[in-house]
């Protein structure tokens, strides 16, 4: 081996050597710093309160009955409410011929719709403040969704953390002085025997979403 290739080796094999001591070399000083960061949803909890009697079931309703019922919604989260979206359905309803009117006064005569059975009951919401939310009858609010009840916009808080709205809630079986024609039998009678269930669902929305800090100086 000739002079040049014995001194390229010798190069070669200390920069490895150099290599590998640079290497496995540690610094003597260090830091470490670590943070622990949570992220904790909050819970958006809309309740009916236990004063609330909206969950009511009447028998033996006739003409002219009436009454009263509270409806009480509680924010139990801990999220402030946006707003409340009230949707209501009818359900359960079937058409009875409970007196034979189709043969005792005309055929038809006992037959009625959905619509009908509900324009017979009057209903009057009103807020805490005395102020009418609703005036009308069950056939106006059947079929209705997302009816914002709490009257905010999308920036506007409209149930805080533990707080509560109350609704009175007024019902009214229509007496009306009506009878078919050429007949002595009243009109309502073609009411009888039938009944519906009124499915009210209610849903919390949140405020939007905005910047949060955690009170640390920058």
């Amino acid at each position: 081996m000739d002079i040049k290739k014995k001194l390229g080796i010798g190069v070669l094999t200390g920069a490895l050597g150099l290599s590998l001591v640079g290497g496995g070399t540690w610094a003597a000083f260090n830091d470490v710093e670590e943070t622990t960061n949570v992220f904790a949803a909050g819970v958006l909890d809309l309740e009916i309160g236990e004063e609330s009697t909206m969950d009511f079931s009447l028998d033996n309703l006739k003409p002219g009955d009436h009454w009263t019922e509270t409806l009480v919604l509680r924010n139990n989260g801990t999220l402030d409410i946006n707003q409340i979206l009230t949707s209501i359905e009818v359900t359960g309803w079937e058409d009875v011929d409970a007196l034979d009117l189709n043969s005792k006064v005309y055929d038809g005569a006992g037959n009625n719709k959905l619509s009908d059975f509900l324009k017979q009951f009057e209903v009057t919401v009103t807020d805490g403040d005395g102020n009418v939310f609703f005036d009308g009858t069950l056939n106006q609010l059947h079929g209705q969704s997302n009816i914002d009840i709490t009257g905010t916009d999308t920036n506007t808080v409209g149930l805080s953390v533990n707080d509560n709205m109350t609704y009175q809630v007024d019902f009214k079986f229509k007496n009306v002085d009506e009878t078919f024609d050429g007949s002595r039998f009243q009109v309502q009678n073609k009411y009888q025997d039938e009944q519906a269930e009124i499915n009210v669902k209610f849903e919390a929305t949140q405020m939007p979403g905005e910047e949060q800090s955690n009170g640390w100086a920058n």
